[in-house]
């Protein structure tokens, strides 16, 4: 039966002048992803990114420890949504660094406090109560979309590694769990960096085998954001 591996990008660099550039922390956890996954019994994966650099990297290091080809295919359908976007329509402050700054350091706990300012504007964009240039159905159709062509595409014992981000597999969750859009936060809140998620897939069709295993790591490898 194929199996479809998704896997959360390394963690980023937050507060940093670009972002989706993997952190040093994040780069070590791709590497220890790609020795984790050498007993996982992949044979030749196939191998897909989404487009941003952040999936990119995490595979480079990943297939590197693996042994494999620094080669993928890249769909945009497992792009994260733009979320400075969604914090610039909810919350304008947030799109200038210094005055971001600022407020953090007025916050006693500011990483929870962004993380809630951040929820906020992941609801008004799933009630669509503000302008958005993609909307919350149209990410979710673009991911499932991508989702199920890779899976039509996969013959019986294939398998496929796909470096994408905690939104667009939490949609994948989402859908195959049969659950309610505040399942999009519930999910995409506790997804650790480069945790895997297993699907299987039977003429087409998605089940949910397991959900966001990281055992390959501890400690300050264990990372959220």
């Amino acid at each position: 039966m194929p199996v479809i591996y998704l896997v959360r990008h390394g963690q980023a660099s937050f507060g940093a002048e670009n972002y989706d550039a993997l952190s040093e922390t994040g780069w070590e956890q791709s590497r220890v992803l790609g020795r984790h996954l050498l007993g996982q019994d992949l044979g030749v994966p196939r191998v897909v990114c989404g487009a941003m650099r952040r999936h990119r990297e995490t595979a480079e290091a990943a297939l590197k420890e693996l042994g494999l080809p620094d080669e993928w295919s890249t769909d945009s359908g497992f792009d994260e949504y733009d979320h400075k976007s969604l914090l610039r329509v909810h919350w304008p402050e947030s799109g200038d660094r210094a005055a971001l700054a600022s407020w953090m350091e007025q916050q006693e706990h500011p990483r929870r406090a962004f993380q809630a300012r951040f929820e906020e504007a992941l609801r008004r964009w799933q009630r669509n109560e503000d302008p958005y240039n993609e909307t919350w159905p149209a990410f979710r159709e673009r991911v499932l979309a991508a989702l199920y062509s890779l899976a039509n595409g996969l013959g019986r014992g294939d398998s496929a590694l796909v470096f994408s981000s905690g939104g667009a597999i939490s949609v994948a969750i989402q859908h195959l769990l049969e659950l309610d859009e505040e399942a999009l936060i519930t999910f995409n809140r506790g997804l650790v960096n480069t945790s895997v998620t297993r699907l299987l897939v039977n003429a087409g069709n998605l089940r949910l085998a397991t959900l966001n295993e990281h055992l390959h790591l501890s400690g300050e490898l264990l990372t959220y954001r």
